[in-house]
């Protein structure tokens, strides 16, 4: 009697090991199918990543400047690609695609004849210093897509924040607050510039969300991607912050506190965004549902 009840017992427990395997793997399944789209976006870059570290770096923990660059020439390259399989830019905010050429162009004068803002493993030799010409590159072809080829499916109506208000008043603390790793005060000015630029500079992107009220899966991707780079580039700076200020040269001893609170500004000011894609992603839903309260 025993026996037959410890037999019930282990087929009743495999019978719900079973149920709970299938379970796993429908669910599994679904999420598979709802995040196609980010497995396919994702996989890739995180295996070039991989195989960039290791082929390109000495393990130093200034590589973050790297990998900060990789992941954002990732996701404009992702933008340029979607734009030109889909014949369209609509969704795009030409004024985002505008402020992140300026800021490229500005890193590039820095980073090119100089060494001050350089990462300090191999990657610093050569490889960062052509990442971002290649990201200059390629943001420079999505605003010819946008402006020249595909400009009938541009919705300037929906593409509202002027963004001279964002340039104007990054200038401005770029010429009061800058570093001299350079050594040369245009170059200086010129890369504290771009970074103070790009905290502000996805700003029109999601006031274009609020606006049309969707999201493009593959616009969502390149914000989350930007995130991540910013979020790695905060990284480096948080333990780096001190080199950029001079003790000894009045409101400049502020420089590197400056550079850190801009940093974290931006990551405040998506914070919401982030917030809202990450919760797409853990409940399964799909990133073009981001801006439905009844799905996220």
């Amino acid at each position: 009697m025993t026996h037959m009840n410890l037999d019930a017992d282990n087929k009743l427990e495999k019978t719900r090991t079973s149920e709970t395997m299938n379970d796993l793997k429908k669910r599994a399944s679904q999420m598979t199918v709802t995040h196609r789209d980010t497995l396919v976006t994702w996989g890739p870059f995180m295996g070039t990543c991989i195989a960039i570290f290791y082929l390109f770096s000495d393990g130093d923990f200034s590589f973050l400047m790297t990998f900060s660059s990789i992941i954002s020439l990732f996701s404009f390259l992702m933008v340029a690609s979607k734009i030109e399989n889909s014949k369209s830019c609509s969704g795009v905010s030409l004024r985002m695609i505008d402020c992140y050429l300026l800021i490229t162009g500005a890193r590039l004068c820095a980073i090119v004849p100089f060494e001050g803002y350089l990462p300090y493993d191999r990657s610093g030799d050569w490889l960062y210093q052509v990442i971002e010409t290649a990201i200059f590159c390629v943001v420079g072809s999505i605003v010819f897509l946008c402006r020249k080829r595909y400009v009938d499916t541009y919705n300037s109506q929906s593409d509202t924040i002027n963004h001279l208000y964002l340039i104007a008043p990054a200038a401005i603390l770029a010429l009061i607050f800058h570093p001299s790793l350079n050594g040369f005060w245009p170059a200086d000015v010129a890369w504290v510039f771009a970074l103070y630029l790009e905290s502000f500079a996805a700003l029109p992107q999601l006031f274009m969300f609020q606006k049309e009220g969707h999201v493009r899966p593959w616009t969502a991707h390149f914000l989350a991607a930007q995130a991540l780079s910013k979020l790695t580039s905060f990284l480096f700076w948080f333990s780096s912050y001190g080199e950029l200020s001079d003790r000894d040269a009045g409101h400049k001893a502020l420089v590197g506190y400056w550079v850190l609170a801009m940093q974290l500004l931006q990551l405040l000011v998506m914070g919401d965004f982030i917030y809202q894609y990450l919760n797409c992603v853990r409940k399964g839903v799909p990133v073009a549902q981001m801006l439905s309260s009844e799905a996220v």
